[in-house]
C-alpha cells in the first residue's frame, strides 16, 4: 500500500510546480515594473512641481522696487529674474523712508571678471543686497555673483554670463541654471531630476519648457507666466 510516485505523476507534479513559478516570477515582474514606473513618474513631476513653484513665486514677485525694463532676462539655460529672495537674514527690497523706488545700483566700472558699484544697498536699509550666487540684470547683459565674493564689499567678482558696461544700471536677481546634475537656483540644487530648461521671453510673457527624466521616465511641463 505504501508505493511511491510513478515517473508519470513525478513529471506531471514537476510540470506544475514549474508552471506556477513561472506565473508567480512573471506577476513580481510585472508588479516591480508597474512599480518602477509609478516611481519614475512620481519623481519627474515632484521635481517639476518644486521647480514651477518656485519659479511662479519668483515671476510674480519680480521687480516690484525695481527698474521695469529690468524685470527678467533669459540666456541659453539660465533665467534672471529681478529681485532677492527673502531668508532668515535678508527680508528682501523694501520701500525707503528716504527715496521712493525703482532702486538700483550703478556700474562705476567692469571688467571681464569683476564689476564695481556706487552701492550694494539698493533700498537704503542697511543691508548690503548683493551676495555670492545671484545673479544681476543690467541694462547690457546679465551675469552671476562669483562664490568667492564677500557680502557688503561694492567690487563684485563676476561669473557666468557677460559683464556689465560701466554706467549700467543693474539691480541682484534670482537665477535659474541647469547643470549636469539638475536645476539649480542662486547656486543651490533645487530640482535634480530635471534634464532640460528653457526659458525664453514672448511679448509681455515669459515661458519655461522644463523636462525631468529619472531612470528612465519622463514629463514634460511649461511654465508661463505675463510679467510685463
Amino acid at each position: 500500500m505504501n508505493r511511491g510516485l510513478s515517473l508519470v505523476e513525478l513529471l506531471v507534479a514537476l510540470a506544475c510546480s514549474s508552471v506556477l513559478v513561472l506565473s508567480l516570477y512573471h506577476v513580481h515582474q510585472v508588479s516591480a515594473a508597474s512599480s518602477a514606473s509609478v516611481k519614475g513618474q512620481w519623481y519627474c513631476m515632484q521635481s517639476l512641481r518644486q521647480a514651477s513653484l518656485r519659479l511662479s513665486m519668483d515671476l510674480a514677485q519680480c521687480a516690484c522696487l525695481t527698474p521695469q525694463d529690468l524685470k527678467i532676462l533669459a540666456d541659453g539655460s539660465r533665467l534672471y529674474i529681478a529681485g532677492i529672495p527673502v531668508t532668515s537674514s535678508h527680508p528682501g527690497i523694501r520701500v525707503s523712508r528716504g527715496a521712493p523706488p525703482p532702486y538700483y545700483s550703478l556700474v562705476l566700472s567692469s571688467s571681464m571678471r569683476s564689476v564695481v558699484l556706487d552701492t550694494v544697498d539698493i533700498d537704503g536699509d542697511s543691508r548690503p543686497d548683493y551676495w555670492a550666487g545671484l545673479g544681476m540684470i543690467s541694462d547690457a547683459s546679465a551675469c552671476t555673483i562669483g562664490p568667492a565674493y564677500q557680502r557688503g564689499c561694492t567690487t563684485i567678482p563676476v561669473t557666468l554670463g557677460n559683464a556689465p558696461r560701466t554706467g549700467d544700471r543693474i539691480v541682484p536677481a534670482v537665477c535659474y541654471e541647469l547643470r549636469a546634475d539638475g536645476l539649480y537656483r542662486n547656486n543651490a540644487l533645487l530640482a535634480e531630476a530635471v534634464v532640460s530648461f528653457a526659458p525664453r521671453i514672448s511679448g509681455r510673457q515669459c515661458i519655461v519648457a522644463m523636462r525631468a527624466r529619472y531612470h528612465g521616465y519622463w514629463k514634460d511641463l511649461c511654465v508661463c507666466r505675463t510679467v510685463f
